[in-house]
């Protein structure tokens, strides 16, 4: 029923410490990953692990909602196949 995934992901920071957030409303998974810097290598080890613990578990993961921050990620990410839709603020 609920084979394919759809996550929802930011980079929040705590006290200048920053976190990988990613949610899936319709599997009911949420994840909150410490980072060690917000760079493209750092953000797609993140995700990769993301969709590997979604895998796992039966889930496939084909689009990604995410911010602007995401962008420079988008050719990694149709490398795996997935689609990543960036929103933007007016």
């Amino acid at each position: 029923m609920y084979g394919d995934a759809r996550l929802e992901i930011d980079l929040m920071a705590i006290h200048k410490i920053p976190f990988m957030v990613s949610t899936s409303r319709n599997i009911h998974f949420g994840t909150a990953e410490l980072i060690c810097n917000k760079t493209k290598w750092t953000i797609m080890t993140s995700i990769q692990q993301i969709v590997q613990a979604c895998q796992a578990r039966g889930f496939w993961v084909h689009n990604i909602l995410g911010d602007g921050a995401f962008e420079h990620i988008r050719n990694k990410l149709a490398d795996m196949g997935i689609t990543i839709n960036v929103t933007s603020r007016n």
